[in-house]
């Protein structure tokens, strides 16, 4: 910055595009300095800011299906697991004899199954009697023609009695292949449900995620729930925001999350969740969203706080002048050393900037300050 001193008391800085002019004629107010810039041609967004904290948007408590002695704890607070780690074991002991017996039983079933569908081929196989009747003789006499009559109505009863034999026998051998695959059936859910006892005796993680929370030591006795887990991809930053604030929040908006410990790296997310009731917090009423991370940090910690923005509104290559540049729907144009008010139209008004919709063309000097 180069400075000269002229006649008159008043000193004239000039930098770039910032001209500061100073008045010191005696007890006069204090120096009043005025910014150019130029109306230039790009994005303009609108955000708002919250702090909150990272938490997981849902936990699970993971214990065993039955009571027993814990084995092995292969955790602590803080671990992070993938799919299908070993967490944790009780005494398996009985879960497995009554698996050992289950299937044992499974097997005897199966044999008397087999040996049912035996007995039933071999009845549906056995042939019905069908004895002939000689055919009459005709030189017989009366006499004789009567006794072989007396024959044939024995044979037919013989025949009827035979099939009515075998019918009860494949009833019989039907019945007893019904009740032996019955007996099947019971035997493997009762084996069924001993695996799923003595799967109950080992927890797994059942996604990739983060050890929060461990009970129990091992030889204690487990309890109900013996492993808090957070999953990986399930961390949100729970953050409040005002009244003003959450009405311009909308689901799926997009978001800037910083953290505490590295300002410098930027987390982008978007809006999950706004909560319809909110919390009234010394004398303000704020409203809890919930913000979600595209891609979430290895070294995220449940519990710390962040810093949320959320752009609530954007617009794309369009003219745009510094918000202080605009006051009133006019702004200051610079031509030719003359200062002139010009009334505009404004879109969008950004955090940083404001949109131009007519009124200004790009590259026109503009006052930002000291009007």
């Amino acid at each position: 910055m180069k400075v000269w001193w002229l006649a008159g008391g008043i000193a004239v800085l000039a930098a770039a595009a910032v001209t500061a002019v100073v008045v010191t004629h005696g007890d006069r107010p204090a120096p009043v300095a005025v910014s150019t810039s130029k109306v230039g041609r790009g994005p303009v967004s609108s955000t708002v800011s919250a702090s909150g904290t990272i938490q997981a948007q849902a936990t699970r408590t993971l214990g065993f299906s039955g009571s027993g002695t814990l084995t092995e704890l292969n955790v602590k607070a803080g671990d992070v697991v993938a799919p299908g780690a070993v967490l944790a074991k009780i005494d398996d002991t009985d879960a497995q004899a009554s698996v050992d017996q289950a299937s044992e039983s499974v097997s005897n079933a199966q044999d008397a199954l087999d040996k049912a569908e035996d007995a039933h081929d071999a009845a549906l196989a056995t042939p019905t009697a069908n004895p002939t009747t000689a055919a009459p003789n005709p030189s017989s006499s009366r006499a004789g023609g009567s006794q072989t009559g007396q024959n044939a109505g024995q044979g037919q009863n013989v025949q009827q009695n035979t099939a009515q034999n075998r019918a009860n026998q494949i009833q019989q051998t039907s019945d007893n292949l019904m009740s032996a695959q019955q007996r099947l059936n019971n035997a493997k859910l009762s084996l069924t449900q001993a695996n799923t006892k003595l799967a109950g005796t080992v927890i797994t993680a059942p996604v990739a995620g983060k050890i929060l929370a461990v009970s129990g030591s091992v030889g204690s006795q487990a309890g109900a729930g013996v492993v808090t887990l957070a999953g990986t991809g399930d961390a949100v930053v729970k953050a409040q925001f005002t009244e003003a604030e959450v009405a311009a929040l909308k689901v799926g908006q997009a978001a800037t999350i910083t953290l505490p410990d590295n300002a410098a790296d930027k987390y982008t997310g978007k809006v999950l969740q706004i909560d319809p009731a909110g919390t009234l917090t010394n004398r303000l009423v704020r409203y809890a969203a919930l913000i979600s991370f595209d891609k979430v940090p290895d070294t995220l910690l449940y519990g710390q706080s962040a810093t949320v923005a959320v752009v609530t509104a954007s617009v794309d290559d369009v003219l745009n002048v510094p918000a202080t540049a605009v006051h009133d729907g006019y702004v200051t144009v610079r031509i030719n050393g003359k200062d002139e008010r010009k009334k505009v139209e404004t879109g969008l008004r950004g955090d940083v900037n404001t949109e131009i919709k007519s009124g200004l063309a790009q590259g026109d000097e503009i006052l930002t300050a000291g009007q």
